[in-house]
């Protein structure tokens, strides 16, 4: 017998034949699109959980060197009065820092605050009787903020020291992700 079975001498595909072996490339093809799909949603998913986790990694970077460098040394807001060398308000924290080495001014003022959903650091043109530059988005997606500060009473909503000069401890901030997940960074502070 000739031709695999078949009679007549004919080679090839039925009907039946070619119609299953379709379904069966439409089943793998369904599989592995659906696959292809996770993956790509999956890997986006990646994408933007590690995008957040570096950019709150910067935030935290910068801001424990902000508070490190801290210096005892009040200021003149914009109107000429004076200022604390740190203020804390509820949606922040302004304070003067020294700067790296060989840098000038050897000193700078910087802002820390919430506003629109992001947490935000503005420096300032000058020490004394500037207002506040452009600021800088640090962390975006914020559902809000929470600041206070760590004195030898323990943590506070306000910081009302006796001498101007005096910095707290250590700073508390409690940034609310939009999922209602609270993130806190507890930060000491240098001076």
């Amino acid at each position: 017998m000739t031709g695999g079975g078949r009679t007549g001498g004919q080679s090839g595909f039925t009907l039946v034949e070619m119609l299953v072996s379709l379904l069966i490339f439409g089943i793998i093809a369904s599989i592995a699109t659906a696959m292809a799909t996770g993956a790509t949603r999956s890997f986006a998913a990646s994408q933007g959980a590690l995008g957040s986790v570096t950019a709150l990694d910067d935030t935290r970077t910068i801001l424990a060197a902000d508070l490190g460098q801290a210096a005892r040394r009040p200021s003149l807001a914009a109107d000429g009065k004076p200022m604390p060398a740190f203020v804390l308000t509820p949606d922040g924290f302004v304070l003067t820092r020294f700067r790296g080495a060989g840098a000038l001014p050897a000193i700078e003022k910087v802002a820390w605050g919430y506003a629109d959903g992001r947490l935000l650091r503005q420096p300032f043109a000058a020490i004394d009787g500037a207002p506040p530059d452009e600021a800088m988005v640090m962390t975006e997606g914020l559902s809000g903020a929470r600041f206070r500060a760590m004195s030898a009473g323990g943590w506070s909503d306000s910081w009302a020291p006796a001498d101007p000069a005096d910095l707290p401890r250590a700073i508390e901030v409690t940034l609310l992700r939009s999922d209602g997940v609270p993130i806190i960074l507890k930060l000491l502070v240098g001076g």
